[in-house]
């Protein structure tokens, strides 16, 4: 793995590491994107640190964070649940 990809990969992972040691059991996390490959890419991240996706919903009220997804801890996530509002 790369230099820029080890960056890439902490600068990911990075509020779900925070999360987790705090001892939280939901993590949201913030996406401008709507691309698929993105949103599975930070997926995949952050679920290797210890999250289940819960959801994945859009909130046009902040559109340089338009994607919100939410995570649980992997042990206490109950299935996945995928939520999206159409685009306007």
């Amino acid at each position: 793995m790369g230099i820029l990809q080890k960056w890439a990969r902490k600068r990911m992972t990075q509020g779900a590491i925070a999360a987790r040691e705090r001892g939280e059991t939901s993590y949201v996390h913030r996406l401008a994107s709507s691309n698929q490959q993105i949103q599975d890419r930070y997926t995949s991240v952050i679920e290797s640190e210890g999250w289940k996706l819960a959801g994945i919903h859009e909130d046009s009220s902040r559109p340089k964070e338009r994607w919100v997804m939410t995570f649980e801890r992997a042990g206490e996530a109950s299935g996945t649940t995928t939520q999206s509002s159409e685009q306007a």
